[in-house]
Parts: C-alpha cells; structure tokens; sequence
C-alpha cells in the first residue's frame, strides 16, 4: 500500500472563523475530566517497531497515530470525517481569491509539552524544516513556495499554484508544530542544510518536542512505547494517566489478550478472529472504512502489457468479475468501488455507479478486440495480507473469474519487496494493488491519470492516445480548481471517463476491523493516523 486534502469556500477567499467557535464533539470540561472513574492505563496490542518517531520524518501510520497524540497539527479532522476541516492550533484561516496565500490565525495561550509558548516561529520553524531535511514527509509541501511569521499569531503560507489541497494536507500528523526552542538545544535544524545539520531523530525517540495531549515517557524498540498525560496540553486533559503500545504483531495473539483483558485495544486483527471475538463478552468490535482503492492493473504498454495493453481486453476485464464475490473476499464494511476515489472524500462516484459483472458483454468485448486468444502472467504480492484481506486469496478469484470469459492468467505469486519492484517499476503485466490516503484529499488519488505516479507504472502516458491526453489535463484542472462545486464535479468527470478509458478495474474501499474491552469508550480510526488517543477514556 503505498501512503502519500478538502476546502470550505473559494472565490474571495477560503475561510474557516466561523469553525472557531464550533463545539468540538469530544472536547470536555475540566470538571468532566475530574469526575471520570478511572482514568488509568491503556494498553494498545499492535506495531511497536518504529523506523521514526521524528514527525518530519513519519508517513508510516503507526508513527502518526503517536504524533496525532504528542504533536497539535494547524488543522485537524473529527473522528471518521474526512470531509470538514476542523481548526486546531489555527482557530481560523482564509485564502486569497487565487487561492496561492493561505493565512492562518494561531491559537494564543498554547504552550509545548516543555512549558515554552508555542508562536508562529514555531510554525515557520517546523515547516522550514519539512522543506529542507528533504525526508519522506517532503511530497506534502510539494506545492508550497513559502512560509512567513507576520506576527507572534499569524502565519502565511504561500503555494507555487493553487492548491485548496492545502488546508486538508495540513492535518497530516507529519507537519506537527515542533518546539523550535528544544529541538534546537538537541540537535534540530530547519536552515538550507538541515538534511545534512539537523540530528534530533534519535533525541525524538525518547523525548516529545510538541503540544499535544500526551508525551512520550519511554520507548523500548520491538517492545513497548509508553505515552504519558501533557499536564500543559492547553485544552481540557485527556482522560487516560498513561498508553502503553505494545508490540504484539500477531493478529491471533492480540485477539486472545483483549479477550483476557491483558490489552484494552487490539488494532490489528483478521477476518478469522473476528467470529469468534463478537461471541467474548466484554469485548466491542467495529469496523471503520479506509480511505484506501483496491483495484487491478493492466498494463498499458505494449511491450509489457501485451494483450492487456487493448482497450478492449481492459473493458472485458471489468465486466468479467464477479464483483459480489470479490465483496464477500473484502469482508464487511467494504464497499464497492465505482472509480478509485474512496467513498469518504468529495469528488467519488456513488457505488451504485460501478460496473455490473456481464460476462457476455466482456465475451463480446474479447471478439472486438480481434486477438485469437488473451493470457498472460499476474505478479502479486504473495505473503501480503491487506486490512485482513489475503492478496493471495483476492488473486486466486480475480484469476478464476477471468477464466470463465477464455481469459488465462498464470499466477506468479512473489514476496512483497519483489512484487513491489516490479510495479513501482512499471513491469507488471498485470496485478492487483491498493492505494491509501496519505492525506484527506481527492486530489491524492489523481495518482491514477496518465503520466502520474500509478499512471506511470500502468505503463500510460498522456501520449498514448489523444483521451488519454485529455484526462491529463482534466486532472490537472481539477487539482488547480478553486470553486468547490467545480473541483467536486471534475473530480467526478475524471472519474467517469478513467472508468471508461484507463487500465484499472476498480475493486473496492476496505474496511478496518478493531476490538476493544467494553469498559472503553471514545475509540474511533481515521484513515489517515489510526486510532486518536485523546478522546479514548476507561471506565473502572
């Protein structure tokens, strides 16, 4: 799965100050605080084995579930909700009418986890330095020329085009507004140089440098990571004294303890433990969906893609499987797919949109397609297992239902890293992937046009045909629109006609399974950074 934003108004100007004021679903009082029963631990099973805990560094979802809890982001989402951006740090911002200068106005009173007030250098700091250490989290401030502190309470930043994607992608756990003042007392830097100068990773595996609810207390690689309450988080206290992820990969041991009550949380569970963990008592299971497209590619280049590289043949394709079978596959809380925006963001097509399984017409389609016969070899991660979801499995039907319109598929199952090189290298002739929300945006999952990132491995070009050239730059306006209904309805033409022309059969949006103790309240998953922490209390 490969991890890499929403606007509220254009025009004159993109503003959120009426959102300052607007009640924050599980924001509570003080005296709410003081009255819970027991605030204790909270004991996560899942990945305690982190590459980073270095907010400029992260894009991997564990971490950014850490750094939603110990870093404040300028904007941030509620819950599930990928689709209204809520203020945070910053209580209210605007566009300019080309929607390239985004000012934001920071919340006055915050201080960091250290006692030092949090300010707009602070920002400008950490910002600066996502530019320039050029690490992972880069590709989120892709479009943005600069960053300016006016004022202690202000800051701008400015866009190389315009990008209402801005305001969602600030959200991103990666872009958490760091302590400019302790970082640099332990070896942070954000000048022209930082990828070279700056060595506050290892201190950031032990230390919190960030504002919000929680900071870290210990960190044990392939352990455990224990969190423990900011008591200078400037809004009301999380309701947990201490978290405690644990590192327990295994989804069948995770399952056992939550239903002993050795963990209150099991984040990493499967469809076969599922049955039998509704039946424990004292223990909730939910499914969240995931702002995440499971679909199969067809590569497009002739030489690679063979007969897969006819148009025809991809048409066949999508009307050849049994989509209700693959839905079954996916598991509940799935939903069907019409195109390869999720269901979650602004600009998707309904499900009831989709193709329909009609394998005469994908028969009919084989004979126009004027090849005597279509075969050819499927490379897929073998070893993988996707939100519960065995790669291997989803193959073996995609292959079998391929076959029942004369379509013959040679199975080449390989390990995830091979697989992975294959398709980042545009050499699958066919396969079946997932692309995930680095960010709550539509606009993440252009990825998909001619000459972008899927695109690419897809092998198609804006050159190969003349629709192939318009859909590029259909994707292009859509990215650059600063009219919310317009960028919703080229999202959705973009949609239709990919649907149409391009070589993917979309498959489906997943779901996240999830079990927790009964006596726990508050846990909700966001596509994006997991679980959040800071609403989640326990109840003696």
């Amino acid at each position: 799965m490969s991890r890499r934003a929403l606007f509220r108004q254009a025009g004159a100007g993109l503003a959120a100050g009426a959102l300052g004021s607007a009640a924050v679903p599980w924001v509570w009082t003080r005296a709410d605080a003081a009255a819970t029963a027991d605030r204790g631990t909270f004991i996560v099973g899942g990945n305690a084995q982190f590459r980073t805990l270095d907010p400029g560094r992260t894009i991997e979802v564990t971490g950014m579930m850490v750094e939603k809890a110990t870093y404040d982001t300028l904007v941030t989402f509620y819950g599930e909700d990928l689709r209204t951006p809520r203020p945070h740090l910053a209580t209210a911002w605007k566009a300019s009418a080309d929607a390239r200068t985004f000012t934001f106005t920071l919340r006055q009173g915050v201080r960091f986890a250290s006692g030092n007030p949090l300010t707009s250098a602070d920002v400008k700091w950490s910002f600066d330095r996502v530019l320039n250490l050029k690490a992972n989290t880069l590709f989120l401030f892709d479009g943005v020329a600069g960053v300016d502190a006016p004022d202690a309470h202000t800051v701008v930043i400015r866009t190389k085009a315009p990008q209402l994607s801005l305001i969602p992608i600030l959200s991103h756990p990666g872009l958490g507004i760091l302590d400019s003042k302790l970082m640099m007392q332990n070896g942070g830097d954000a000048g022209p140089d930082a990828k070279n100068a700056d060595h506050a990773e290892p201190y950031l595996f032990q230390h919190s440098a960030g504002s919000g609810p929680f900071m870290i207390q210990s960190y044990t690689a392939g352990q455990e990571l224990v969190l423990v309450r900011n008591p200078n988080f400037w809004g009301s206290p999380a309701r947990l004294d201490r978290v405690v992820l644990r590192h327990v990969p295994d989804p069948v041991t995770q399952a056992l303890q939550v239903v002993r009550g050795d963990l209150d949380m099991a984040s990493n569970i499967g469809p076969d433990q599922l049955p039998a963990l509704r039946r424990a008592p004292n223990v909730v299971v939910q499914t969240s969906p995931s702002a995440t497209t499971f679909y199969v590619l067809m590569n497009n280049a002739p030489d690679v893609g063979g007969p897969f590289s006819n148009p025809k043949v991809q048409q066949a394709v999508r009307y050849a499987l049994d989509y209700d079978g693959i839905m079954r596959i996916a598991g509940p809380g799935s939903v069907r797919l019409a195109g390869v925006i999720p269901t979650l963001l602004p600009g998707s097509l309904p499900s009831s949109a989709a193709v329909k399984t009609d394998r005469d017409r994908a028969k009919s389609l084989l004979k126009e397609s004027g090849l005597a016969s279509v075969s050819g070899t499927f490379s897929y991660s073998s070893d993988a297992i996707q939100f519960g979801i065995p790669t291997a499995l989803l193959a073996q039907k995609i292959q079998s239902d391929l076959a029942t319109v004369g379509i013959q598929l040679k199975l080449d199952g390989l390990p995830t890293v091979t697989s992975l090189t294959l398709y980042r290298g545009g050499k699958d002739q066919f396969g079946v992937w997932g692309w995930a929300a680095d960010y709550p945006d539509a606009t993440d999952f252009l990825v998909y046009a001619p000459g972008r990132v899927v695109g690419k491995r897809a092998g198609w070009l804006p050159t190969a045909s003349p629709d192939a050239g318009k859909l590029a730059a259909l994707a292009d306006a859509a990215e650059a629109e600063v009219d919310e209904k317009k960028r919703v309805a080229l999202l959705q033409q973009f949609e239709r006609t990919l649907a149409q022309i391009g070589p993917y059969a979309p498959l489906f949006q997943p779901a996240i399974p999830y079990a927790f103790r009964s006596n726990v309240q508050g846990v909700t998953y966001n596509s994006v950074w997991a679980t959040d922490l800071y609403p989640i209390r326990k109840t003696s």
